[in-house]
């Protein structure tokens, strides 16, 4: 076996070039163990892509979803054009259980950002047809879970 036991070894001729793709691979692996805990979230959106969604604490979320896997969230964007950055929560009390960070594709975020005088508006119609509603699938054993996590503009506008 190879790098930590789990490649096997290769055969070649060419000696410096295995002495270094061996080392490389090891380090490859051992980086991968040491983020096995790692869980990449992917969120599906009302939408033609998927969300790469980054936890603050992945902990923290997989405790607020699993007691509440159908529940309402703040979006905010920060930042503007490629360097825009989304940010979803809890509404309400609770909005600091857990933050999920993603991005828009690019292609969506300059046209969000193209007309200055619009991006407010662009922004809230992306929130209303594309983001209104997430769902997450999550593997859990041998079964799957699914969070709904709902976006209700008309739910969160407070009129003074």
């Amino acid at each position: 076996m190879g790098p930590a036991g789990l490649l096997p070894e290769v055969g070649t001729s060419a000696t410096q070039f295995e002495g270094v793709a061996s080392q490389l691979l090891a380090d490859f692996v051992a980086v991968l163990e040491e983020h096995s805990e790692a869980e990449l979230l992917l969120g599906f959106p009302a939408a033609p892509f998927i969300l790469p969604l980054a936890a603050d604490d992945k902990q923290q979320f997989l405790k607020y979803a699993d007691a509440s896997p159908d529940h309402s969230v703040r979006l905010r964007r920060t930042g503007h054009g490629e360097a825009a950055e989304w940010t979803l929560s809890p509404w309400g009390a609770e909005e600091d259980a857990y933050r999920l960070t993603f991005k828009l594709p690019e292609h969506i975020e300059q046209w969000i950002s193209g007309v200055e005088e619009k991006e407010r508006q662009r922004t809230s119609e992306i929130k209303t047809q594309f983001l209104s509603a997430i769902t997450i699938y999550r593997m859990n054993g041998a079964g799957v879970r699914s969070y709904q996590l709902r976006y209700e503009p008309s739910a969160l506008w407070n009129p003074c």
